[in-house]
């Protein structure tokens, strides 16, 4: 079976041990789910453009100076998305209040603890982070899922300056 991909990025931007979030509101069928901004790469659009565009209209924030961080795919049972994956630390702004989603800071390690985070926010975790923050490393990861949202599988790679750091898997 072939299934659909959707080609999509998600942008952190992080500073001071915290990273700004959204969280779904009520009407959504994602509602008090908390998510990395991103979104589908439009037609026309590079990746880094689309975190851009996205961070703004999910947060209302300007961002700048942004590095590309690696890959994550999350395979479902009927469909494939295809994450680029960005980082910054500088914004003009402070996160607001919008129809579908509120956004704002949180430190790192509460957003960790919290019961609803979509799978995007594992790079977050002490495991995978050195991949996101480092300068020197970037990270492929893949995670598949069942329909439920429950991880079945999750594969990664991070590499630092052409030399392979860790590879494996998480059961």
């Amino acid at each position: 079976m072939n299934k659909p991909i959707r080609k999509a990025v998600r942008c952190f931007l992080i500073k001071d041990n915290k990273v700004v979030v959204t969280k779904y509101k009520e009407d959504n069928k994602k509602a008090g789910y908390y998510e990395i901004p991103g979104g589908k790469i439009e037609e026309g659009e590079n990746p880094e453009q689309t975190a851009i565009r996205e961070m703004k209209e999910e947060t209302g924030l300007k961002i700048k100076n942004l590095k590309y961080k690696g890959n994550m795919i999350i395979e479902y049972p009927d469909r494939i998305f295809d994450f680029d994956v960005f980082i910054c630390n500088e914004c003009e702004g402070e996160p607001q209040d919008f129809e579908e989603n509120t956004s704002e800071w949180i430190e790192i390690n509460e957003l960790l603890k919290k019961e609803k985070i979509l799978f995007i926010i594992m790079i977050l975790d002490r495991f995978f982070i050195k991949g996101l923050i480092d300068d020197r490393c970037n990270f492929k990861m893949k995670i598949q899922a069942d329909e439920k949202e429950n991880i079945l599988d999750v594969r990664y790679k991070l590499k630092e300056k052409n030399r392979k750091v860790s590879t494996g898997a998480i059961e």
